[in-house]
Parts: C-alpha cells; structure tokens; sequence
C-alpha cells in the first residue's frame, strides 16, 4: 500500500481515493470525469509537442547574451566616457612612436597593442612566405633543368640508382673466392 502510494505521489495522482468523486491533477492539470460545467460541456486538454527545448534556448541564449553584453558594455561606456578618444599632439624630437599609438579609440589601441601583430612583423612574415616561394621555383627549375638534360643525353642514372663502391665490391669478391678456395672443386656448381 505504501508503495503505490509513493507511486501515486511520484506522478502526481492520488491514487487511492475514488475517481469518479474527486478530478484527476496530472501535472497542474485538472481533469474531469464526464461532469458538465455551467453547460459548456467537458474540459478537455489539447495534445500539443512540448515546448520545453524552445524555453531552454531561450534561457540559455538570454543567460549568454548577458553574460557578453553586460561587461562588454560597461568596458565600452566607461572607455568612452571617462578616458576618450586620443589627442593629436607634436611628437617630441628622438622619439618613435609604437605603431598602437596611431589609432585613436582606446580599444582599437588595446587591440592593437596585446591581439594583433605589429604592422612590421606582418610585412617581415610576408617577405619570409615570399623568399621561401622563391626558393622553391628556383629548385624546382633546377630540378626540371637535371631531368632535360637526363633525357637529352639519355642518362638513366636516377634518384633510385645507388653507386655501388669499388672498395666493397673487392672485399665481397675476394670473401667469395676464399670460401670457393676452401670447398674446393667438388662443391663448384
């Protein structure tokens, strides 16, 4: 007895009194037993898909979005209106001004400053990508100039040919005529 009603309490049914006196509650949802109200016939509940993931995006998309637009917002309003945009002032003999310090809005500053690269080591990245393409057009001019001249004279040493040495090819030659030295005639072939 004690389980079902645990059971019933679970699901929000009470199942041990009698249906037909009391109106089912199924998760905040009265429904009655056939019993007309003020003439306007049964109450009844629409079958619908829940809408459950539509309120979870919701949520989460709002959470987000305040958790970016409120900092990002006091960051903007407090740099806009207590520090400003930067003033044009003569630039003192000897000095070199950082490349950040030529723009004027605070956070384009500070972008420029700690995210993105200097304008110098962009150009000097640039000329490393291009002095390494250079590199590779004259070896692959090189490399088509070896193998021209490879077919002109039809010369068929290639990257798989390896030179044998002369030193080893003595040494193996004289290992083999020792052994036959030593067998003898009887295991000549």
């Amino acid at each position: 007895m004690v389980s079902w009603s645990a059971l019933g309490r679970s699901f929000g049914i009470n199942l041990l009194k009698n249906p037909s006196k009391t109106p089912l509650v199924a998760q905040n949802v009265k429904f009655t037993t056939g019993k007309v109200l003020n003439g306007h016939g049964p109450k009844t509940m629409a079958l619908q898909p829940s809408r459950w993931q539509w309120h979870k995006f919701k949520d989460m998309f709002h959470y987000y979005l305040m958790v970016g637009l409120i900092p990002a917002g006091a960051i903007v309003f407090y740099t806009n209106v207590f520090i400003g945009p930067a003033q044009l002032t003569p630039i003192p003999d000897g000095y070199e001004p950082k490349h950040w310090e030529y723009h004027r809005h605070p956070i384009t500053r500070f972008i420029a400053r700690y995210i993105h690269n200097s304008p110098q080591q962009e150009y000097e990245k640039f000329m490393h990508f291009l002095d390494e393409e250079q590199q590779k057009i004259k070896l692959r001019a090189l490399e088509q100039q070896i193998k021209s001249k490879m077919a002109e004279r039809h010369d068929y040493q290639a990257y798989y040919y390896r030179p044998m040495v002369n030193k080893y090819l003595r040494i193996n030659k004289q290992t083999g005529d020792e052994i036959a030295e030593r067998l003898g005639d009887e295991h000549r072939d």
